[in-house]
């Protein structure tokens, strides 16, 4: 866990219970589609995410215990708001073990069976430096109108974005993970890879 120590963690319940909602989304999306396609990167991000997701269970509890030990009344909120939490880490727990299966290659064919009904999927797109979406916000980039991919997350480093705002440059190094179809991602990650080097838009 020590790779983990300078990640910056929310300051209150509250943050603390949307993060850890927003991270076990990402990882069920994640591991699914890690399943689909037997892509073992996209495996290895929702391991990352699971530690992720236990320190965020660290953190929400240590401020859980010291809210409770406030008053009676502020322990019977914080209860259902830790039952809740434990509901969030046994599907993070699930997303991972799925993960797991699929970097031992034991994934059953039925699974990609039934995940095949759906037409969209979830994607790791890597930005190299000479990508031409360095430096440029989503706004600018508008990338469900010129990629039909829809960012959920990027990460940076160890650091998550969730639901990135317009405003966030994408940087070298950036990992986005968005829904889309198949073609849609193949053909964003040729935009990230520098093979592509004009948006449609210009």
């Amino acid at each position: 866990m020590e790779e983990w120590d300078e990640v910056e963690v929310p300051n209150n319940v509250k943050d603390i219970f949307v993060e850890m909602k927003n991270t076990a989304e990402l990882m069920v999306d994640l591991a699914y589609s890690a399943a689909l396609f037997k892509e073992k990167e996209m495996a290895e991000e929702v391991l990352e995410l699971e530690e992720y997701l236990d320190i965020l269970n660290y953190h929400l509890m240590v401020r859980a215990v010291l809210a409770a030990s406030r008053s009676l009344k502020e322990a019977e909120k914080i209860t259902s708001i830790l039952q809740m939490a434990h509901s969030i880490d046994e599907i993070s727990n699930a997303a991972a073990d799925l993960a797991k299966m699929v970097l031992e290659e034991k994934i059953h064919p039925l699974i990609t069976e039934v995940i095949l009904e759906s037409e969209e999927t979830i994607g790791r797109v890597a930005v190299s430096p000479n990508s031409i979406l360095v430096g440029k916000t989503l706004e600018e980039l508008d990338l469900p109108t010129n990629t039909g991919v829809w960012p959920l997350a990027i990460r940076r480093g160890k650091r998550w974005i969730f639901d990135p705002e317009e405003d966030t440059k994408i940087m070298p190094g950036d990992i986005i993970i968005g829904r889309g179809t198949k073609t849609a991602l193949e053909y964003l990650k040729e935009i990230a890879r520098g093979v592509i080097k004009v948006m449609p838009n210009e």
